[in-house]
């Protein structure tokens, strides 16, 4: 027996589908499901590719009738249900903002992710295509690393161009994030078999120093020390803390003394908080960010508990920033405050409660698909307190897609999970019934 039931049918490579479905539908079905992975490949190319296959993606899941799978999905999948809450919570910020409707609508957007979590979990239901999904976006990443390399023998003396940060396709904050996934994916595939997976361990050696010795980004830094965490965790559980800690200490402390990029970084993080108090001039770097973050502060505590209202934050850091004589901005840079600031308490609660929920998926689940699902929500929620990831159309697009393709993963857990007490339900049930024809 299945979690799913009435018209729905699990054929032979787990993929869920209407068992009413037509040729046709069942064709764009598996047309869905091929741009859902291409989109892996086009997360860390184009945005505008990105957007296209997003747009596929919808079209084919609707004309296909998969919705009805989305349906079932919500109703009986925790990670699907929360995903939809959030964003309609967002929605309803769009009754009360002071923004106007068309900014408001637009900033609201940019969390479309969680309206396309519960699409990417129906297109991958099938493991192959989940395999297929990482390895496009691996792929890509390969071939970024690559061009970032042969970048570094192109001589230049802009150093605000591309050719100079060694980023390829994205801006070089991005491009670190993304390659920290990267190393991640193939510093845990060698490590599952490191006698056959050692081309793996020198993926991910070259990944790692392209993050910190070539690309300055101080994202990709964090990630790649939350990534090393969770591998030791997820190898040796509690007892991975203290290895991790020295492990991550001991990169820092080599790049630090090896890496110019890496030292300089470094440096200027700790002289711009040194000098934050002191200093009234605030004109980039980790200044402005806690700058941001003090302001941003007081305007929360207006409304603290629904928040002025979706698209409100740049209207409302403008006007006091007006007032104080500040540098304006439409982002501040930490999406949990972004969130408290325009949706309030609530709207941060079901923004952690929504990770919370999915950690607990993945602690039903096994192997790779555990393993990608549990990379993906410890990233972005560290990784929140210091960008706004949520708003970055490439680092919000790779989210959704993440999470949809590794939590999809789970729903046969949850169904493994589901039988005993259906079986035991239904044992209760026929003995009730002897007991009853019996009396």
């Amino acid at each position: 027996m299945h979690i799913f039931e009435d018209n729905l049918k699990r054929i032979e490579s787990g993929t869920l589908m209407d068992s009413k479905r037509s040729f046709i539908k069942e064709k764009v079905c598996h047309l869905g499901i091929l741009l859902s992975v291409l989109t892996g490949l086009a997360i860390p190319v184009s945005t505008s590719l990105t957007s296209l296959l997003s747009i596929g993606v919808l079209l084919c899941w609707f004309v296909s009738g998969q919705y009805f799978v989305t349906f079932e999905l919500v109703k009986k999948y925790r990670v699907a249900s929360a995903s939809l809450i959030f964003f309609g919570f967002l929605a309803l910020g769009l009754l009360y903002t002071p923004e106007s409707l068309s900014v408001a609508t637009r900033n609201l957007f940019k969390y479309r992710q969680f309206l396309l979590i519960p699409i990417y979990l129906s297109f991958f239901l099938d493991p192959k295509s989940r395999l297929r999904g990482i390895q496009m976006f691996e792929w890509a990443m390969i071939v970024t690393l690559i061009v970032s390399i042969i970048y570094a023998f192109i001589p230049t003396v802009d150093v605000n161009s591309d050719i100079f940060n060694r980023s390829v396709f994205k801006n070089r904050i991005t491009q670190n994030i993304l390659m920290a996934f990267l190393f991640y994916l193939a510093a845990w595939k060698f490590l599952e078999k490191p006698g056959r997976r050692w081309p793996y361990a020198i993926l991910s050696l070259v990944a790692a120093y392209n993050i910190i010795a070539m690309v300055p980004g101080r994202s990709g830094y964090l990630a790649l020390g939350v990534f090393i965490c969770l591998l030791m965790y997820q190898k040796l559980g509690y007892k991975g803390i203290i290895p991790a800690i020295i492990c991550v200490g001991g990169v820092g402390i080599l790049a630090y003394n090896q890496s110019a990029i890496f030292h300089s970084r470094i440096n200027q993080v700790i002289t711009e908080i040194k000098e934050y108090r002191v200093s009234q001039k605030r004109q980039s770097g980790v200044n402005l960010r806690l700058e941001f973050y003090e302001n941003s502060l007081c305007i929360a505590k207006s409304n603290p508990l629904f928040g002025s209202g979706t698209g409100s934050f740049s209207l409302k850091y403008h006007q006091l920033t007006q007032e104080k004589e500040q540098i304006s901005t439409a982002n501040p840079h930490n999406e949990y405050i972004m969130l408290l600031v325009q949706n309030g308490a609530i709207g941060v609660c079901l923004f952690l409660y929504f990770f919370w929920v999915g950690w607990r998926a993945t602690q039903l689940m096994t192997g790779f698909d555990q393993a990608v699902g549990q990379a993906v929500l410890a990233v972005y929620f560290v990784g929140c307190f210091v960008n706004s990831m949520m708003l970055d159309t490439t680092e919000g697009n790779l989210f959704g897609f993440l999470v949809g393709l590794s939590l999809a993963g789970g729903i046969s857990a949850l169904e493994q999970k589901q039988k005993p007490t259906l079986l035991e339900s239904s044992a209760e049930n026929e003995e009730q019934s002897v007991v009853g024809s019996a009396a």
